[in-house]
């Protein structure tokens, strides 16, 4: 190979990594709340590709998008470990998750939607975690409200139709994760609801 072959090669490479996009900061506020009545959200946690992430053990939570908190500085998500309840009184029924996240394809949404706004510049994000039964959904949004902002899309800005009104509102999201969790009748073992 001569030299200016192995100079080409080496420079592409480096211009290839220069362009590769760094993790970042996506969400300094978190929601946690439900779609079929009261939970008790004790102990939820999304971590992130920075090796950080947000606690949504928020406690009682009904409705969406739930009991708000700042939860600092968080990125990508990357993975979801909890234990929820049914009703205030803990009779109902227990849940439990502990799944990965594509973390590849939840910046790529995240990514669509802080490019999506011809006019609002918001870019302070909330992760919100939604529980309804066995089901857990992580949502990501900007919090354009179209009562009070011009949340009017740029052209072609969602070829992969990633963006979407959030359940029972106006405001658009990006489902970062959809999966199920555990259920049982009674607590979980080694749970903060067990009680042995």
């Amino acid at each position: 190979m001569t030299m200016n072959k192995l100079f080409l090669i080496l420079t592409t490479l480096l211009m290839l990594t220069g362009c590769e996009e760094k993790p970042f900061y996506v969400a300094s506020i978190g929601n946690a709340g439900s779609l079929d009545g009261p939970y008790y959200l004790v102990s939820i946690s999304v971590s992130d590709v920075l090796g950080g992430g947000g606690g949504f053990g928020y406690g009682a939570v009904n409705g969406y998008p739930g009991a708000s908190a700042d939860i600092g500085r968080m990125g990508v998500p990357k993975h979801i470990e909890g234990f929820w309840v049914k009703g205030w009184n803990k009779e109902e029924a227990y849940y439990r998750i502990s799944a990965d996240i594509d973390s590849e394809l939840a910046e790529k949404k995240i990514r669509t939607l802080r490019n999506y706004y011809q006019y609002f510049k918001g870019k302070t994000g909330s992760m919100q975690v939604l529980v309804e039964k066995e089901r857990v959904r992580i949502f990501y949004t900007l919090y354009c409200s179209p009562s009070y902002d011009d949340c009017t899309p740029k052209p072609n800005a969602d070829p992969n139709h990633w963006v979407e009104k959030a359940p029972e509102s106006v405001r658009n999201v990006v489902v970062l994760f959809d999966g199920k969790g555990e259920m049982s009748l009674t607590p979980f073992p080694d749970s903060p609801y067990d009680d042995k």
